[in-house]
Order: structure tokens, then sequence, then C-alpha cells
């Protein structure tokens, strides 16, 4: 069986010394869609997990629910990365991955009272603001992008599977992270036509710091090829200065 979590870059220094990344792809996206977005880190290791039937695992069965790939993912990381580890470990999720990294951070948390080191949510709004139906406006995968039918295909069924995951996901169960949550979102990003309200309901999910952050671009624009390092900067300037940021 494949890993669920791969790692896609290293640097000299180790985890202990310095925070890592756990990255968590949109609807329909494979930890190849994030390559670019590690490459582009030179000063700390970043890891991303493949979600069963996408890319390197596509011969496995397709998740059964939300929870279901939470629970892979939080048990692989108490194996990979023991609590110390998992300490200095910020998980980033984008667009659906933002609702599998706070499932897999609650189940951290409770289970092993080991928080991450921050939670990074990406493109969509708060899980409790979710509106049915508006995630088929996401075009997560990037689909436009794959001039093969078969590849373009192939992209749509794992996009209208993962978006069917989405509105059978009934949100997180109750409960209160201690880490910082930094909430980011594109100012063009249709997702948030009608304010910023939605993105700053990520704020009642912790009992430590929040921000949120609104950049340049659209849905996941944070991922177009040539904004990764300015997508690093932000995260960096954000979490050393603790402050609100001025995008």
């Amino acid at each position: 069986m494949n890993a669920v979590i791969s790692e896609l870059s290293t640097v000299d220094r180790k985890i202990e010394s310095e925070r890592g990344y756990l990255c968590f792809p949109p609807a329909g996206g494979t930890v190849l869609g994030l390559r670019g977005l590690a490459r582009a880190s030179s000063w700390s290791e970043v890891w991303a997990v493949e979600y069963p039937g996408h890319g390197e695992r596509l011969a496995q069965p397709l998740a059964e629910s939300l929870e279901d790939l939470a629970e892979e993912i939080a048990l692989e990381s108490f194996d990979r990365f023991e609590a110390e580890g998992l300490s200095r470990i910020e998980l980033i999720g984008f667009s659906m991955g933002a609702f599998v990294a706070l499932e897999v951070a609650l189940r951290l948390q409770a289970r092993r009272r080991t928080a991450p080191a921050a939670l990074v949510v990406v493109g969509v709004c708060a899980p409790q603001r979710r509106v049915p139906g508006r995630y088929t406006n996401s075009a997560d995968a990037g689909i436009g992008h794959h001039h093969s039918p078969e590849l373009r295909e192939y992209a749509l069924e794992l996009l209208l599977a993962d978006l069917r995951l989405i509105s059978a996901y009934s949100g997180p169960a109750p409960g209160t992270l201690s880490c910082p949550i930094i909430a980011i979102r594109g100012e063009d990003d249709p997702a948030f036509a009608t304010g910023a309200d939605s993105l700053r309901a990520w704020r009642v999910w912790t009992s430590g710091w929040f921000t949120d952050c609104v950049v340049p671009g659209g849905h996941l624009g944070v991922l177009a090829p040539g904004r990764e390092a300015a997508f690093w900067s932000l995260i960096r300037r954000v979490r050393f200065g603790m402050e609100p940021c001025d995008e």
C-alpha cells in the first residue's frame, strides 16, 4: 500500500530546529499538484497527503467519508511524526483539504494532547458556514490545464467524487484547537462574493491566536505558478509577526 503522507522537499536542518508543513490537496487534487509549492520552500520540510483513489494511490478505493479520510491521515501522522514532531508541524489545507486538516488536527489534539503548530486554511469558508452546491463552482484541480481528454476525464471524476464527499460531510464534532489558525482567501474568489464573514468564522475553532488574510487572485490563486514563493513569505511573516496581515 502506498503511503498516505509523502515527503516533497528536504532541507539541511531537521524538523527539530524548524517547523515543517503537511499540506492537504483541494478537491480533485493530488500530491503532484503541490510539488511546485514544496520546491519554493527552501527553508523547511514539506509533506503532502495523498488521498485514496488519487495520484499514486489510484488503485485504492476512494474514502467513504471525510471523517474516515481524516482518521487514516491522523493514524499515519502519529506513526510518522510522533508527539514532539507533530507539535512542530503546521497543517495547510487547500479548499476541501482545509476541512480534512481541521478534522486531523482535532484528532491529534484529542488523542495525544498534541495540537499541530498551526492550522492554515486556504480558499474555503468555515465548515459551519458551508453553503450546499457552492463547491461546484470551484475548479479545484485545475481541470482546464489538462489537454489530454483522458487526463481531463480522470481529473473530473476525482473532482466530482471529492465534491460528493464534501456534500455528505456534516461538519466536525464540537471541539476547539489550542493552536493558531490562519485563514486565507483570494480577493477575487467567487466563494467569498458575499464578504469575508465566512472566512473569519474559522475563529471559533481555536482558543488561541487567529488571523484572516486576503491575497491577490481568485480561488486558490496561491497555487498558481509563480505565486508559490509569495505564499511562503506570507506564512512566515504572519507566523513570526503574529499580526493580522495587510495584503
